[in-house]
């Protein structure tokens, strides 16, 4: 009698085992993978690419460098969301790889967070970098910051920066066409990254 309870036990156990197991590879099936980082954040590829988007009215995007590039070709995904041009640069923008959120105000310029999804997880610790570039002009205001993934990474984005590879300062005006890349690679699966793009209309 105790035997036949103990092999009862054993098989309930294993069955709760495999159905754990079975949970499990189902959630991890359905989490969007991020695409892997293809080039350089500093590739000077970067400010082409995001002014060919801000062109054709394009707002917002993400994967790899690659991803942009067949964006750039493909142009916007409607006639309509290219005539209503950019957004202002405040507001929630939400996509697979993570959410951005902005703010935006004569006094204190565009302070931005990107919070990434849980899809990034296996990524670990990440190296997570800012490009960005109000009217043709890329801001020198964020250092490449190494956090666990499920960090809040922020930033300031002041009214008047300083201007990269220049001694000059730069003061935001209204209308100004204001991009936002940032990029961020695992560091202990170097390949394993993403890219996340936001184009925004300077109008507090």
């Amino acid at each position: 009698m105790k035997r036949h309870r103990h092999v009862r036990s054993a098989a309930a156990i294993a069955c709760g085992a495999a159905l754990l197991l079975t949970t499990t590879g189902a959630a991890e099936a359905q989490t969007p993978k991020p695409k892997p980082v293809v080039g350089s954040p500093a590739d000077a590829r970067v400010a082409a690419l995001l002014a060919k988007l801000r062109a054709q009215g394009i707002a917002q995007g993400e994967g790899s460098l690659a991803d942009l590039e067949r964006q750039v070709e493909n142009g916007p995904t409607s006639a309509v969301s290219a005539a209503r041009g950019l957004p202002k640069c405040r507001g929630t923008f939400r996509a697979v790889s993570g959410t951005v959120t902005l703010q935006e105000s004569m006094r204190h310029g565009i302070p931005w967070g990107v919070k990434l999804s849980a899809g990034n997880a296996p990524q670990g610790v990440v190296k997570f970098s800012a490009q960005i570039f109000a009217n043709k002009r890329e801001a020198n205001v964020y250092r490449t910051h190494k956090e666990l993934w499920s960090y809040h990474f922020h930033g300031p984005l002041p009214r008047t920066f300083d201007v990269k590879g220049s001694r000059k300062k730069y003061s935001m005006k209204r209308g100004d066409d204001v991009s936002f890349l940032w990029t961020w690679k695992s560091v202990s699966k170097p390949r394993s990254g993403g890219y996340r793009f936001v184009n925004c209309e300077f109008k507090p």
